[in-house]
């Protein structure tokens, strides 16, 4: 859902006066119709996506503001949401908390799940804020978008016959590779197929997939031709190791009708309207919001995202102090 939030905030902040540069409090980056949002949070979701990725190369000063930037539109979404909710009295409760935590220890072990904020040195309030921001946007989608879109028949039929070669299937081989040091060992192989794929004879190694027939290099080609399944080719010797091919079963070509591929385009169809029913929410929200964000932070919010930059967390740059700009309109 996040996919798209630093487009609609650039655009929205661009074109009407809804979002504002403004001197904030020491440790402030951003208000939210009055709402803080601490230069913290944004560290804490950056570290989080950090650790969830597995990166920690240095990047770029670039790459780096691009990040802030993302992660700070990612809070002002955030914020929208769990304030959309409460003023429909659905927000997510402290009960809600307490039960989403409890399922993740339960999943973890307690001792794991204390220990991964000491090892990936994450500020647990401030993951306890994102959690909440997380099942807050669960509760969005679940009681706000969703009870508006319905996909029927005619849509799914309609998105079919667009994408109707997406659904043909070409003829695939399941085919498995065999190599072992002595001749015997894999002759023993070959009587046992295909129950050798499942335990291959001491001294014997396979290696079992579905391919396409081009794929294949043409010897084995050649040598599949018209093997039966069930069955593998002569073994051969190759430098110090002998090596045939078997054949499981030849997938022969076809299509997914329509009925089978029914809850797939429906998944498909749902998130694509999702997307745009969240869209619509955000650009009219992000307009009638009173959003200000630090001097710091509005170059880093409003620049368009370039394709290269991967959105990997890295630390801030330093800063000078803000020296009090007066409030204007960012798009200046």
């Amino acid at each position: 859902m996040m996919l798209f939030t630093r487009v609609l905030v650039w655009l929205v902040c661009l074109f009407s006066a809804g979002c504002l540069q403004a001197r904030l409090p020491e440790g402030v980056v951003a208000t939210v119709n009055g709402e803080p949002i601490y230069l913290r949070t944004v560290q804490a979701l950056l570290d989080g996506r950090t650790s969830a990725s597995g990166a920690w190369e240095t990047p770029s000063l670039k790459i780096m503001k691009t990040r802030y930037g993302d992660a700070l539109g990612t809070l002002i979404v955030s914020a929208l949401v769990r304030q959309e909710l409460a003023r429909r009295k659905i927000a997510v409760s402290d009960g809600d908390m307490e039960k989403a935590l409890a399922e993740m220890r339960a999943d973890y072990g307690r001792e794991e799940f204390s220990r991964i904020f000491a090892d990936e040195s994450l500020n647990e309030t401030e993951w306890r804020n994102l959690l909440r921001d997380h099942l807050s946007m669960q509760r969005f989608e679940k009681n706000i978008l969703l009870p508006g879109i319905k996909i029927d028949l005619p849509a799914v039929r309609a998105y079919y016959q667009e994408y109707a070669a997406d659904f043909s299937l070409p003829e695939t081989l399941n085919v498995c590779f065999a190599t072992a040091e002595r001749k015997e060992d894999l002759e023993a192989y070959r009587d046992a197929f295909p129950n050798a794929a499942m335990a291959p004879p001491h001294g014997t190694s396979e290696q079992c997939q579905n391919i396409l027939p081009q794929d294949l290099p043409p010897e084995w080609q050649k040598r599949l031709g018209n093997l039966a399944e069930r069955a593998c080719a002569v073994s051969v010797a190759r430098g110090p190791v002998w090596e045939t091919i078997c054949l499981k079963q030849r997938l022969v070509a076809g299509s997914v009708g329509v009925a089978e591929a029914y809850a797939l385009i429906e998944r498909q169809l749902l998130e694509k309207e999702k997307l745009a029913a969240f869209r619509r929410w955000l650009e009219v929200s992000l307009a009638l919001a009173d959003i200000r964000v630090s001097p710091h932070m509005r170059d880093d919010l409003l620049s368009p995202r370039r394709a290269d930059m991967v959105p990997v967390a890295g630390p801030l740059p330093p800063r000078d102090e803000d020296e009090g700009h007066e409030t204007e309109p960012v798009a200046n």
